[in-house]
């Protein structure tokens, strides 16, 4: 696989770590993306992105392996089985901290709407202006 990661290469665990970073933020900024687009909700999202995850990982051993196997496939899915259910043990560990990130993003976004909320409410006076404000003395106005 030309320019392609994997366990053979010889990058640096930093280096593979930094491109694998990369590659995903991309691809996930475009998944939000499509999402997004489509109307897609996030469970909907996250089990596409399962199927077309297997998907790849069964083409990968196809295309990598010299002599593929039904035997070898079954094998090698094992394989991934583990490597996913380590993912999900992790985010197990640090679910405590996602959620506590969620609820705060929430919060931030919850206050952007009521300060644009806010902002609508301050309107304009009869004349079409939104200088002269009830308290506001014509020596505040800006000149």
């Amino acid at each position: 696989m030309t320019g392609g990661y994997d366990d053979t290469d010889n990058e640096s665990d930093d280096a593979y770590e930094a491109a694998f970073e990369t590659h995903r933020a991309a691809l996930y900024d475009l998944l939000v993306a499509y999402a997004d687009e489509h109307d897609l909700s996030d469970g909907f999202l996250a089990l596409l992105a399962s199927d077309i995850g297997l998907s790849l990982r069964m083409i990968a051993y196809a295309s990598e392996t010299e002599k593929p196997s039904v035997g070898g496939l079954r094998l090698d899915l094992d394989r991934f089985a583990r490597e996913l259910g380590e993912s999900v043990r992790d985010a197990k560990k640090h679910a405590a901290d996602f959620i506590a990130e969620a609820k705060a993003a929430r919060e931030e976004e919850e206050g952007e709407e009521d300060d644009d909320d806010d902002d609508e409410d301050l309107g304009t006076d009869e004349g079409g202006s939104d200088e002269g404000g009830p308290d506001e003395t014509p020596d505040d106005r800006r000149s």
